[in-house]
């Protein structure tokens, strides 16, 4: 069974928009992540979007990259609605929300939701999982894809050690609700894994089965140094028996764990490659209506494509979207790194490519 998590075989399921990037073309992005709100209530030690956040633990706690451009505080209901249509008339496959911040957190999260389904959007959410009632958990259920909840601890004490809030039972809750409502969104839970609890697995995965979840999902906490984001800043030797216990679960479909992500990570030196093509796959618009050109890469100034509130999405990423140059302000195992590497093995011109 194919997993639902598959970054390298799911972009041949779009053989026509890899043919257009390769030739040099600007088709529409396959896939948009929306921030609809950068307030959050969970202060994560490890999150890479903290600088966004203008609401919550870790508000003014984490640098902001260097000359840093705004994303805003929660979108403008009519923008968001403009931007689902704009983005379903041009082609654009999927909507994600995400952040930044908490998406359900916007004050009228359940009328966005709403509206962007009815566009026949395919639509999919990551979210802390927290602030999800009866109401809430059906709605989700009933008109995404899928959800994903970053649970990323198993323990009530662990999680706050972790979050720096007492927010667990909630998010457990919100599951619990997710699971029981009808409705045909797969539901997943994801695991953060590093060097202090690693160890915790087999009881992680068991919270996932106890909670009756579709599937869980274990990666690699990536930590990065905003000022030297492509060096590896910690000792990763933990990381080896990681994979030998992830290897106990074998071709379980209900765990997703894509040890090589885990490798690549441990081994790093560098992307390998000098353009990245998933940036012509994929982008992220904050709440402000401004486009940026890698979801890593929210507010910096080098990644801002555009804004929303002076042009149309189909103007702006034809004039400034597509693939571009890998840098040394790229991150460390950045998201679009394994479809990257796919994709510039794919595209490289190989010798005798007509004998197969």
């Amino acid at each position: 069974m194919t997993s639902v998590i598959d970054p390298r075989s799911k972009l041949f399921g779009h053989l026509d928009t890899l043919a257009a990037v390769k030739r040099g073309e600007r088709p529409p992005p396959i896939n948009v992540e929306l921030d609809l709100s950068n307030r959050c209530s969970r202060g994560c030690v490890f999150c890479h979007f903290a600088y966004t956040h203008t609401r919550g633990p870790l508000k003014g706690k984490r640098d902001k990259p260097k000359d840093a451009i705004m994303g805003g505080d929660l979108m403008d209901f009519d923008l968001a609605i403009s931007i689902f249509e704009q983005i379903k008339e041009y082609g654009v496959k999927s909507l994600v929300l995400t952040g930044g911040g908490e998406p359900t957190l916007h004050p009228r999260f359940n009328e966005i939701v709403t509206r962007a389904a009815d566009t026949g959007l395919d639509m999919g959410i990551y979210t802390l999982g927290g602030h999800i009632d009866e109401e809430r958990a059906s709605l989700l259920k009933e008109r995404l894809t899928w959800v994903y909840v970053s649970l990323d601890e198993h323990t009530r004490e662990s999680y706050q050690q972790v979050k720096g809030v007492d927010g667990y039972q909630p998010v457990i809750d919100g599951i619990n609700r997710l699971v029981a409502a009808p409705g045909k969104a797969t539901i997943g839970v994801g695991f953060l894994l590093n060097k202090n609890n690693y160890r915790q697995i087999y009881n992680m995965q068991k919270l996932g089965r106890d909670l009756g979840v579709d599937y869980v999902q274990f990666r690699p906490t990536v930590h990065f140094d905003q000022d030297k984001p492509n060096v590896l800043v910690e000792d990763t030797a933990w990381i080896t028996e990681t994979i030998q216990l992830l290897g106990q679960y074998g071709d379980d479909p209900f765990i997703i764990a894509d040890t090589e992500r885990f490798r690549m990570y441990r081994d790093w030196n560098g992307h390998g490659y000098d353009e990245c093509l998933w940036s012509a796959l994929q982008t992220v618009i904050t709440p402000n209506g401004k486009v940026w050109r890698c979801t890593n890469k929210r507010e910096h100034p080098d990644a801002l494509l555009g804004d929303l509130s002076v042009e149309s999405f189909a103007t702006l990423w034809e004039r400034s979207g597509g693939a571009c140059t890998v840098n040394s302000q790229c991150r460390t195992l950045c998201r679009g790194h394994i479809s990257n590497v796919t994709l510039n093995e794919v595209f490289a011109d190989a010798p005798h490519a007509n004998f197969i």
